[in-house]
């Protein structure tokens, strides 16, 4: 299971809008909401039960959060582990949350599983076990991921924010809930809860996907067939509003200051719930809002910042958070409340009004292609919404807000006498010291290769343009990969600063003058640089296609590059860095990264990028410039509906020779790793120890030794069915956190292991690991731990294809490794050749005394 979430972000970030769901009341009194998508062979199924943390009580705090694990370990049909086994066997994502109003459990798979996995779901929803012997292992889990938590500056900084806001009603308490109540908590007063706030009643299922409505009603209405039965359903006393301004400043062992500050608003079903949307945009959603250019642009004083305001059943909160140098936050604070006066003394201004709720419907639109978006939040809406009309009315209501509503709001809510301040501070620090224009028609392009939907063409300047046509959404997706990457440095990290310097202002646009056409015409384009390639996204509607592309030109050739804006980012940059090494296993990450790929531009690490990035200057990145956008290095990938014509002309003219050497994969390698290596990293405030192990493996350029080690991944260390979940969490109950991962690059690969667990158990914790290496190479994996595996690896590959960016992203990147593995679906044969012969071969081959060992803790 994930860690618990904080869904204060979830609903208004990414709202969802769709006007062909239909919702069903059954005779158990379930309701059931169905929404048919049928652009991909994929379907989500997810239960939302109305209960969290809200019907606690200091004697069974965190009890909805243990139960949500303990829901795993089987039925009387299926006994601890099965269900996973069976899901994940199929590629399914499996996975629950718990939040204060809600717990809610999913399933996404390949739809032609849809039975199976309905009815493993309505069996372990009705018919729980939780096993005497299961619940104590997991309780260890379960307080492990408790003591991580303590670790975690943004929930502490949320902890201490909510304990300010809330006395009396139940949303005071932590979701995850109490150590020592945990400890203690019997199976029986586990039940109880159960039994009083769990039945179809109180349950909201919701199925997404490529489905037909009423054989999903039937399906359900079959699985969760049951008598009705009264549950409990309470409702509480609204919190009065803060008498006065409160702030809490805590230090810690961090290295950036952070900000949470939270106004009381109102509850998700009441009407200023939409102007409170739109001015949290206006406010701090994106470059171009509010406070983004005031304190980050204008004034320099914050790394980030943002507004939403997140609407529960009793109540709502509006949120501003930003992350800062610890020695400015006096000024911090003081400019956040001047930004919020300026609004509630002016208002905003009509451009202001209509750029968000553009924005808004934007991010609607592009959220409406995934299902299990779309099946995330109608579980959300109505499972804390009296409004059954809620979702569908969202936008339509959002388009009502008027600026005066927007004014009015801010100036109801949002009073500096009634908020709560949560700030967070290093140990160290004492707080008292743009037009489309014409595209030039070029009609000597080649055609490579043409098959059914796709076509491929060098064009005229050397790039070679994939075009991918699909007609199911009105979304263009063009994916550009660049060879060459971090191999073409002459200093380590110029290409990453000049990749985040991209959007920082051209010939024509400002950086705020950008972000504003962008974000009003729900243009989204990025830059990202990596060790083989450096990537740029472009994401529009079909209306805005010629706009796009106009734009993308203009930030491709004519980018600034400005002293002042490299200044900025380089300092970003770095912060970014000291705020990874707040993460314990984000920090031995980077350590294990350091020696794993030493002496290689794949052992970059932040150690190592926090000594090279100060020394670039202005003419490093012109010069990486020059180098990078030579278009026989380039792979164009497009996907949706194409226009051929505009594509080809458009992006002849964008790329243009610049009589510079191409880039050669071949003339670059890596050297192998040749000794054992370890690094121990003290923080003897953790309460949980860290411990990453990884192998140098095979790369990308392996194709089939690669699939070899994606299925060794899944058997060993992905998913509940995974073997060290299964014997190192749950029969060892070592740790709540713990996987594998392989991480294949271009010249070589990783696989690593890891695990977060007690001090006193890491040596033991490291042991079981190797053992578990050591099972892969001596014994044969069965024939059905094989098949699971494989149709796991394979499902979760069909799954990830969903969008239209990610096909265009894999023809690009297979394009560019000269492969075929999307196309005809060589990946998928590629990964059902796999043999239990492959498997001990593999490991035998990679998995040897030559190891890295990274350690973060105690």
């Amino acid at each position: 299971m994930r860690k618990v979430v904080l869904f204060f972000l979830l609903f208004f970030v990414m709202p969802v809008f769709a006007s062909d769901y239909t919702v069903h009341k059954l005779d158990n009194g379930q309701t059931v909401v169905v929404q048919e998508e049928h652009s991909n062979p994929i379907v989500t199924i997810d239960t939302w039960v109305k209960t969290g943390s809200i019907n606690e009580t200091d004697a069974n705090s965190g009890v909805s959060h243990f139960l949500e694990h303990l829901f795993f370990k089987g039925t009387k049909a299926y006994p601890t582990g099965e269900f996973n086994q069976l899901l994940e066997s199929k590629g399914a994502i499996i996975n629950a949350a718990t939040s204060k109003d809600y717990t809610h459990y999913y399933i996404v798979l390949p739809s032609k599983f849809f039975n199976m996995a309905l009815e493993l779901h309505a069996d372990m929803l009705l018919n729980p076990q939780i096993p005497r012997k299961e619940l104590e292992k997991e309780r260890k889990v379960v307080l492990e991921e408790i003591a991580k938590n303590e670790n975690d500056p943004e929930r502490q900084l949320y902890e201490n924010l909510n304990n300010m806001m809330y006395s009396n009603h139940p949303y005071k308490r932590k979701v995850i809930g109490s150590g020592k109540v945990i400890e203690t908590i019997r199976r029986e007063e586990i039940l109880e809860y159960y039994n009083t706030h769990y039945g179809p009643s109180n349950m909201v299922t919701v199925v997404v996907g490529d489905v037909d409505t009423q054989k999903v009603l039937d399906c359900v209405s079959k699985a969760f067939a049951s008598e009705p039965r009264k549950l409990e359903k309470k409702s509480y006393k609204r919190e009065k509003t803060l008498l006065g301004k409160k702030v809490q400043i805590e230090n810690a062992d961090v290295n950036t200051g952070y900000l949470l500050q939270g106004y009381r608003t109102v509850p998700i079903d009441a009407k200023d719930t939409y102007a409170l949307v739109v001015l949290a945009t206006i406010l701090g959603d994106g470059t171009s809002s509010r406070l983004y250019q005031s304190l980050k642009e204008q004034k320099q004083l914050v790394f980030s910042i943002s507004a939403f305001n997140s609407s529960m059943k009793d109540d709502g909160i509006f949120y501003i958070s930003t992350k800062f140098e610890p020695e400015k936050y006096p000024k911090v604070e003081n400019a956040i409340i001047s930004v919020i006066e300026d609004i509630k003394k002016l208002g905003v201004s009509e451009d202001e009004l209509a750029k968000a709720k553009s924005i808004i419907e934007k991010d609607t639109y592009y959220s409406r292609e995934s299902v299990s978006n779309i099946a995330t939040t109608l579980g959300y809406t109505f499972a804390i919404s009296e409004n059954q009309n809620f979702y569908r009315d969202y936008l339509a209501n959002i388009s009502n807000v008027s600026a005066s509503d927007v004014k009015r709001v801010a100036n109801k809510y949002l009073a500096d006498n009634k908020c709560a301040v949560s700030v967070l501070l290093p140990n160290s620090y004492n707080e008292n010291e743009v037009k489309a224009t014409n595209i030039v028609s070029f009609k000597d392009a080649k055609l490579l290769l043409e098959d059914k939907s796709f076509k491929s063409y060098l064009l005229p300047n050397n790039a070679k343009l994939l075009l991918t046509d699909n007609d199911t959404n009105d979304i263009l997706a063009i994916e550009i990969f660049i060879k060459g990457g971090n191999f073409q440095e002459e200093i380590s990290g110029c290409s990453t600063l000049m990749a985040s310097l991209m959007k920082q202002g051209s010939k024509k646009y400002t950086a705020a003058e950008l972000a504003k056409v962008l974000e009003e015409n729900g243009i989204k384009i990025s830059f990202s640089s990596g060790s083989d390639f450096l990537t740029v996204s472009l994401l529009t509607t079909k209306s805005k296609e010629e706009l796009a592309l106009t734009i993308l030109a203009e930030l491709i050739n004519n980018p600034k590059f400005d002293n002042y804006e490299l200044e900025k980012k380089r300092a970003e940059i770095l912060n970014k860095m000291l705020q990874a090494e707040d993460e314990p296993l984000l920090l031995a990450g980077d350590r294990l990264k350091a020696m794993i790929y030493e002496g290689s531009v794949y052992g970059y690490s932040n150690e190592v990028l926090q000594k090279t990035l100060p020394r670039i200057t202005r003419n490093d990145i012109l010069k990486m410039h020059s180098k990078t956008f030579n278009p026989a290095n380039i792979v164009i990938s497009a996907n949706g509906k194409i226009n051929e014509q505009l594509l080809i002309n458009a992006f002849t003219e964008m790329f243009q020779s610049k009589g510079v050497q191409s880039f050669d994969y071949s003339t670059v390698s890596v050297s192998p790793l040749t000794k054992f290596k370890k690094r121990y990293e003290t923080k003897p405030e953790l309460k949980t120890s860290w411990l990453v192990l990884g192998w140098r493996v095979a790369g990308f350029e392996s194709s089939k030794d690669s699939a070899v080690l994606e299925v060794i991944d899944t058997i060993l260390g992905s998913g509940m069915s995974s073997r060290m979940f299964k014997n190192l969490r749950v029969q060892e109950g070592l740790a709540y956190q713990l996987g594998s991962a392989y991480s294949p690059l271009l010249k070589t690969g990783a696989f690593y292991t890891f695990i977060g667990t007690n001090p006193e158990t890491a040596e033991l914790s490291k042991c079981k690991m190797l053992e578990e290496i050591s099972r892969l190479k001596t014994e044969f994996v069965s024939e059905k731990e094989l098949r699971d595996a494989k149709d796991s690896v394979s499902g979760r590959y069909i799954l990830s294809l969903e969008t239209n960016s990610k096909k265009a992203s894999v023809v690009a990147l297979d394009e560019l490794l000269g492969m075929s593995l999307y196309r005809g679906n060589e990946y998928l044969k590629l990964i059902e050749s796999v043999s239990v012969s492959d498997i001990i071969e593999v490991a035998n081959k990679y998995f040897n005394d030559i190891y890295v060992l990274s350690v973060v803790g105690k």
